[in-house]
């Protein structure tokens, strides 16, 4: 009975399914080995608006005009960015003057790194020994309409910068036909000879009776 040995032949469809079969074992060995890109490794999220700006000390928006470079002091990997931002409106803080500086760091996942020059950002940034820092988690990102739309609805339209005025300067001219006040010394000067007159004339007279 040698027909128990004998292949039978398999149907299409039976073909088909382990084809897919195959090839779902093989994605899934795919997925382990693979190894997840570096960016997945930060979970920190900065769509909500309302919190971020809570946990702000200034949220303004601005441009970024150029940035210096700068080892970190902490000993970790990745350098520190100082921006000079061009201040447009301020939203939340103390912050008055036309022009900021913002730090950022590089290094780690969620760290923002160097931001675009000439790239309008919303920034929310502490306060930290006299030093705007954005933090990766912070909120500091991308201005879009939005956001700027979020923004005014927590703290309306936002107020430009403060710039300094110089101070003005009254311009005094001279009146044509008006002589310098008389000084004090000059308006004296006759009362004192007078009474000087008069004392030397005292004297005589007193030298005179004692005679």
């Amino acid at each position: 009975m040698t027909w128990l040995h004998e292949r039978v032949p398999a149907s299409p469809v039976t073909s088909t399914l382990r084809r897919l079969l195959a090839v779902l074992l093989l994605a899934g060995a795919l997925v382990w080995v693979v190894p997840a890109p570096a960016s997945a490794a930060c979970t920190c999220t900065v769509d909500d608006t309302e919190a971020s700006a809570r946990n702000a000390n200034d949220v303004f928006t601005g441009t970024v005009v150029t940035a210096a470079e700068t080892p970190r002091e902490d000993g970790a990997r990745g350098v520190v960015y100082t921006h000079e931002v061009t201040v447009d409106l301020i939203y939340k803080g103390d912050l008055r003057e036309a022009t900021a500086q913002v730090r950022t760091v590089s290094g780690g996942d969620c760290d923002p790194g160097r931001l675009t020059d000439g790239r309008r950002y919303v920034f929310f940034v502490e306060a930290v020994d006299d030093t705007l820092v954005a933090e990766g988690c912070g909120g500091t990102q991308r201005r879009r309409d939005v956001l700027v739309a979020e923004l005014e609805t927590l703290y309306g339209e936002g107020e430009p910068p403060r710039v300094d005025q110089p101070a003005e300067e009254a311009a005094i001219e001279p009146v044509g036909g008006v002589s310098d006040p008389t000084t004090f010394t000059r308006a004296a000067a006759p009362g004192g000879a007078m009474v000087l007159v008069g004392l030397l004339g005292w004297i005589v007279v007193r030298r005179l009776a004692r005679r």
